[in-house]
């Protein structure tokens, strides 16, 4: 007789279980390959979650995976957060690359999100650099339309309103739900995810814990999507314990702040772990507001987006117009604006009112209309946020099971690895802010799911009463990591020579370089050289191709061309390890 309880179960008792499972199942999925299907849960309803199952929603309505995906997501409405708090009306950026796979697909969910965001918002056009004297370092046009993006292979920025962002993936959804290709679990701390049940018995699935009671899931899945922050539940508890390469999020070591979420570290292995999902500090605080101020207001210049980089802690000014529809449909406009600093009188000040006087009183002496678009925001709608960013990137658990044997001591009575974990968004890896591509890293890796899980629904070799391969699954999901650490580096490099340029401590090496040497000899380079440079550099930021202009006598040239070095040699690949036997 098999061990069906307390021993590792027989190939062909879990057979005879999963036939049982299959009868129900059939009645409701219209399957176009024999066998049991990937049944796929997605957990947290973000920007990375919600274009995750959108992506693979497709692959249910071909009959290659079980309908529906399940969302699982916390927040009680879509309008509020799990404390109640309304969803952010600031502006946020998302970049072409991660609208392109919605704007070529014919399906009508995805053209929905392509023309919801586009009729909410706005393409960013003019955009420049400039000194907190407001000199002009270099000034760019970025693609206002698809036409000029393709004439030009340029990528273009898209500005909207975080939640006209997130309505947007919501109706998609909803159209989705509809056809039953997507079911959207969200009732505040009911469908919170605490973790993932570990003692099933199934050989390739498990199901979730939900709430804090932990109560389980209805179905067990295959392949669990944890999108669900930077604070991820299911990052912290099975993430980071196997010796494999992980991109570095910092070239220089910083005191790791207390981390809240995570436990105390009792043994080397649970240290180590603990280090690779951990938090680091960035060393400055981000404020952000949405200024009643128009371009009229601002005058002659006012439609053009523009950043001022600093010379001393860690300080930088944008500000974006941005156009977008307000109440009864009416279009309006405001400055979506930012600032950074690492300063303690200010982010210890618990007033909004002297908070907001204190930032003003910090940047004075910048040049107009900086302390008007400022002073125009009320000060309690300033959002203030600490920058921190995940050390390294984390990848995908394809051994599930071997994990809890490893954690726990104890391994489920399962004869194969359980269910198989991938981490997308700021799950995978949060990024230092300085280059706001969050959210569009997160959706660009939800499109590179359809491709591995498509890969991976064939009839398995080894088990014909499988519709999916979990070998192939596992190994198609560690190529889309990989594929994701090739754009990961690209972003970390240009983050590092942002910083190096943007936001300097003065008191540093770098600093003085910065301000005495770089930026006069960037004033005094015409801009026909410098604006190619930068576009090659942001280019590059999003892992386009790249070729930098070759004007060898041109410092300015040089000097970009020695930073992408350096930052090529800072973040070479890094090796962290949570156990010796594992590879």
């Amino acid at each position: 007789m098999s061990a069906c309880f307390g021993g590792i179960l027989s190939h062909r008792t879990c057979y005879s279980t999963r036939r049982m499972i299959i009868s129900r199942r059939k009645t409701t999925t219209s399957s176009t390959s024999a066998g049991e299907l990937l049944r796929i849960a997605v957990v947290g309803g973000g920007a990375a979650g919600l274009s995750s199952a959108l992506h693979l929603a497709p692959l249910v309505s071909a009959g290659k995976v079980a309908a529906p995906i399940d969302v699982y997501d916390c927040p009680a409405t879509l309008q509020s957060d799990s404390d109640g708090t309304p969803k952010r009306d600031i502006g946020v950026g998302i970049w072409s690359t991660a609208l392109d796979p919605f704007f070529r697909s014919d399906r009508t969910s995805h053209q929905v999100v392509g023309q919801e965001m586009t009729s909410h918002g706005n393409w960013l056009g003019e955009v420049g650099y400039r000194t907190p004297n407001g000199a002009w370092l270099m000034k760019s046009h970025l693609p206002t339309s698809r036409e000029e993006m393709v004439a030009k292979n340029m990528p273009g920025l898209l500005f909207l309103r975080e939640i006209d962002m997130l309505m947007a993936l919501e109706k998609a959804v909803h159209w989705e739900q509809q056809i039953g290709t997507i079911r959207l679990h969200r009732d505040g701390n009911k469908t919170r995810t605490t973790g993932l049940q570990e003692d099933c018995n199934l050989p390739w699935s498990t199901r979730l814990r939900l709430d804090k009671d932990g109560r389980l899931s209805d179905r067990d899945y295959h392949l669990i999507i944890a999108a669900d922050g930077t604070h991820s539940i299911l990052r912290q508890k099975y993430g980071g314990h196997h010796r494999t390469r992980a991109v570095g999020a910092l070239s220089t070591t910083m005191e790791l702040p207390q981390d809240t979420h995570a436990g105390p570290a009792v043994t080397w292995h649970d240290s180590n772990q603990q280090h690779a999902v951990g938090i680091q500090d960035r060393n400055y605080t981000v404020f952000r507001g949405n200024s009643p101020l128009t371009g009229a207001d601002l005058g002659p210049e006012g439609s053009t987006s523009f950043q001022t980089w600093g010379v001393d802690r860690s300080m930088r000014f944008a500000t974006v117009p941005m156009h977008y529809r307000g109440v009864a449909m009416k279009e309006e406009e405001k400055q979506v604006w930012f600032v950074t600093i690492n300063d303690e009188e200010i982010t210890s000040e618990p007033d909004p009112i002297l908070r907001r006087d204190k930032i003003l009183d910090a940047f004075r002496d910048w040049h107009d209309p900086i302390g008007r678009i400022i002073e125009a925001t009320p000060p309690n709608e300033i959002l203030m946020t600490r920058a921190i960013a995940h050390r390294h990137a984390v990848g995908p658990v394809t051994d599930f099971n071997t994990v809890l044997k490893q954690t726990t001591g104890k391994r489920p009575p399962s004869a194969g690895e359980g269910a198989c974990l991938l981490f997308t968004g700021d799950a995978c890896m949060t990024i230092d802010p300085i280059l706001a591509q969050g959210f569009t890293f997160g959706m660009e890796g939800a499109y590179m799911l359809h491709d591995a899980v498509e890969k991976s629904c064939v009839p398995c070799p080894a088990d014909a009463l499988l519709g999916f391969d979990p070998s192939l699954l596992r190994d198609n999901v560690k190529g889309r990591h990989d594929g994701r650490l090739r754009r990961l580096i690209c972003l970390l490099q240009a983050t590092e020579l942002v910083q190096a340029l943007g936001q300097p401590n003065g008191g540093t090496l770098m600093g003085k370089l910065n301000t005495n040497i770089i930026r006069p000899l960037t004033r005094l380079t015409p801009n026909f050289i410098k604006a190619p440079i930068f576009d090659a550099v942001l280019k590059y930021a999003l892992n386009y191709s790249v070729s930098l202009p070759k004007d060898s006598h041109c410092p300015f040239t040089a000097f970009i061309t020695f930073g992408v070095a350096r930052c090529n040699m800072f973040h070479s690949f890094k090796f962290h390890s949570a156990n010796p036997l594992c590879s």
